[in-house]
């Protein structure tokens, strides 16, 4: 016992004890200074009827075998572990005794563990934090369902969406994201990309990863997951079981954007409740696209602006306080990592699709061709074109946000498909002037000539007077054309 307790004891005891002397102690006091001790009352009645305390009179009981025993098989209760044992005939303390040994003797996490299992325990264990070294060196994965209640693009009943997220381990940032309605592989590929890409009106960060730590959700582990990892060339590891710890940066960061963002919003659902379970009064449920758009501002203001309690700075200047070099891979090396299930049909003006039209100086060569639409479920400012047999034909942006070099660039595609198809249209024509005299059975393609523009002057028929006899001799009729005209007014057989 601690020299402290025992003094404090031996000095209350000792003033109870002169009390008792000089006629003046009184249950009242006893009490207050068994409150104060942290004892029990006949405890310190005995204390003063023996003249005072001494330490080590009585040793303090511990918790036994069975009764360690009898804690686990009555889940962490301590009063029906008391009960049962002393049902079973074994020796123990008084029920006080019994639970004040379970909390000296037992951790706080062997008493979890008795309570809640596994999930107790892992509460109160201990690990070692790994912090990367440069940017990119791990990232962590994860997704997780929002606590709010959205109206899906085409829908009248309430769901609950997803969210799938990518962190960079050393600074923080978060680099890719994708909310769905439920997790799939499509979602993965989809933040893996936005997370890989370098896109400056997003902010400067992307590249390769060496590392992806991902939880063991049978979406990570699709066969999509581990192509990606192969072509790209990252190394792709899922989270031993029930240890949520080897990711804890992106388990913090859903915790964050819960509290800091779902939490404020309409139809939150681990807000408060009326009598019935119901939530008070709400006003009318965000769309899922107006849930993406305050992500998407959530998340730019987050990895810019907010001061990160464990950096002492944002996720954006610590991400530039790291000199290593970012591998960037080219956007038609990852088309096939966005979302798919798409057509479209390329028209006049472009590609309509999510409510706005599409266009890319590619294009002008496909009008009316069904072509595969890629994109990023949240994030449409670019859609990604790919044709059969070719695979990726380009990028298409919206034409209301086209640049002014882009539209050049547009026009230009256009105005030389056109020459293009007229060259071709030129030669056919040509091919086409380049006829050939009726072939007889007797008649060799070899022997007729063939007359083109250069050719001398032609006649009213088309063909020179040596060209005609020629043609006429081969057909056998130069002799009939040089017979003299039969004189007018003879019969047909004076003829």
């Amino acid at each position: 016992m601690r020299d402290d307790v025992v003094q404090r004891r031996r000095a209350v005891v000792a003033r109870l004890v002169r009390l008792r002397d000089e006629s003046a102690l009184d249950t009242a006091a006893v009490t207050v200074a068994a409150v104060s001790l942290g004892v029990h009352v006949r405890t310190v009645w005995r204390w003063i009827e023996t003249g005072g305390y001494a330490p080590g009179q009585r040793q303090p009981w511990h918790m036994t075998a069975p009764a360690r025993e009898a804690y686990f098989d009555a889940q962490g209760n301590a009063t029906a572990a008391w009960r049962r044992l002393r049902e079973a005939g074994v020796a123990v303390p008084s029920r006080s005794v019994f639970c004040r040994a379970v909390l000296a003797d037992l951790s706080p996490g062997e008493r979890a563990y008795a309570r809640h299992g596994e999930n107790g325990r892992r509460r109160y264990e201990l690990y070692l934090r790994h912090e990367p070294k440069a940017r990119n060196e791990v990232w962590e994965m994860d997704h997780a369902q929002l606590d709010i209640e959205v109206l899906p693009v085409r829908g009248t009943r309430l769901i609950k969406p997803w969210l799938t997220v990518i962190v960079d381990g050393y600074s923080r940032v978060v680099m890719g994201w994708a909310l769905s309605i439920r997790p799939t592989t499509a979602e993965v590929l989809a933040a893996l990309r936005e997370a890989i890409v370098l896109d400056e009106q997003r902010g400067p960060w992307g590249g390769v990863p060496q590392l992806v730590r991902f939880d063991g959700g049978k979406e990570f582990l699709a066969e999509a997951i581990t192509r990606a990892a192969g072509e790209v060339g990252f190394a792709a590891t899922p989270t031993a079981p029930y240890s949520p710890h080897q990711k804890g940066k992106v388990e913090r960061l859903h915790q964050t954007i819960g509290k800091g963002l779902i939490a404020t919003l309409p139809h939150y659902t681990a807000g408060p409740r009326r009598r019935d379970g119901k939530l008070y009064a709400q006003p009318d449920p965000l769309s899922i696209t107006q849930l993406q758009t305050a992500l998407l501002d959530f998340i730019d203001a987050y990895n810019r602006t907010h001061k990160h309690a464990s950096l002492g700075m944002t996720p954006a200047e610590k991400w530039a306080t790291s000199s290593a070099p970012l591998e960037l891979v080219e956007r038609k090396q990852l088309w096939w990592m966005l979302m798919a299930d798409q057509t479209r049909k390329v028209l006049k003006d472009g590609i309509h699709f999510g409510g706005q039209i599409f266009i890319g100086p590619k294009l002008a060569r496909c009008v009316g061709r069904t072509v595969e639409v890629r994109y990023m479920p949240h994030d449409l400012r670019s859609i990604e074109i790919s044709i059969e047999p070719d695979g990726w034909l380009c990028t298409a942006y919206p034409q209301d946000q086209l640049s002014r070099e882009d539209a050049e660039a547009v026009i230009a595609a256009r105005q030389e498909a056109a020459r293009e198809m007229g060259r071709r249209k030129a030669a056919a024509s040509r091919k086409a002037r380049a006829r050939t005299a009726p072939l007889t059975g007797i008649t060799a393609v070899s022997d007729i000539t063939v007359i083109t523009r250069r050719d001398k002057r032609p006649t009213r028929r088309g063909l020179t007077d040596a060209a005609s006899n020629q043609l006429l001799e081969m057909l056998g009729l130069a002799d009939e054309l040089n017979k003299p005209a039969p004189p007018q007014g003879l019969s047909e057989a004076e003829r």
